[in-house]
Order: structure tokens, then sequence, then C-alpha cells
């Protein structure tokens, strides 16, 4: 009567080939290129937003009813900070650097947004990811920060300036 045998288990997991056979410096800057294209996208999108419909509803109805649409704007742009941190934890899941999604989106917003509590989970190879995930997050917020205070004063000296013609 034949043995029954176990089911062997792989040593390695298809998605830690690809983190064995790439260099952190190469993944960290795919995935950049990715977050730097999510983020062109959405500041494109809250320019139009921005142009498209808060300006014109200020010209035609007024200061507050174009408001909700500014606020609108600084929603989408904190969208687009929360898109980025799930690219990242997805990119590190699916390279087998990080097993759990959920750590991986705790560790990615505890590194995008810089604030630095926690533990560096990376394999020590790939500790330069931690930098490269911190380096885009600096990037990007600078980046939507630029973005806001541009529609911010936008909206502003138009404000003024109808106070200014209408006393």
């Amino acid at each position: 009567m034949p043995t029954p045998t176990l089911p062997i288990e792989p040593v390695i997991q298809d998605t830690e080939v690809i983190a064995s056979t790439i260099s952190p410096v190469l993944f960290g800057g795919l995935v950049m290129i990715v977050i730097l294209a999510n983020h062109a996208f959405f500041s494109e999108f809250v320019q139009w937003v921005h142009l498209r419909f808060t300006m014109p509803i200020h010209d035609k109805k007024g200061l507050w009813m174009a408001r909700p649409f500014l606020y609108l704007t600084t929603v989408l742009i904190l969208t687009s900070h929360l898109v980025d941190i799930v690219i990242w934890s997805y990119a590190l899941v699916w390279s087998g650097l990080v097993k759990d999604i959920s750590q991986a989106l705790y560790f990615s917003g505890n590194t995008y947004t810089t604030l630095g509590y926690g533990a560096d989970i990376m394999p020590p190879a790939w500790n330069a990811i931690t930098a490269v995930i911190a380096l885009s997050g600096m990037f990007c917020i600078a980046w939507t920060t630029s973005l806001l205070m541009n529609i911010i004063s936008a909206f502003h000296p138009h404000r003024l300036t109808t106070r200014k013609t209408n006393p």
C-alpha cells in the first residue's frame, strides 16, 4: 500500500521571486513613477474641477455657492494621498516584501507621511524602500500644497475684488 504524501509547499512564493530579482532602487523607482502619474492625474482633475465649477459658480451665484466646490478640491487632494498610500501598500504586498495588506497599509501610511511611528519592517537589504516611500510622500505633499495654495490664491483675490466693487 502506498504511503500518503504530504503536499510540498514551495520554499519561495512567486511574489518573493520578484523581491529577490529586482533591486530596491529599481523597484522604488518604478513605484515612484506610478505615484507621480497618479498625482499628475489627480492634480489635473482638481484643476479641472476648480476651473470648470468653482470659479464660474462664484462668478454667477456668489461666494457661498462656490465654497462646496472649493472644499471638494481639498477632498480630492486628500484622496490622492490616500491612493498613493494604497499603491505603495499593494506594491509591497505584491512584491512579497510585506505579507499582510493591513501591515503594509500601516507601514506605507506611516512612512509616506514621514510620521516615523512604528518599526521598519523591510528586510535589511530593502531598507532603502523606506526612504523612497518617505521621499515620495514629501514630494507629493509639497506638490499638492502648492496646488492648493494656487487654487486658494485664485479664489481669494476674486472674492476681494467682488467686495471692493460691491460695498
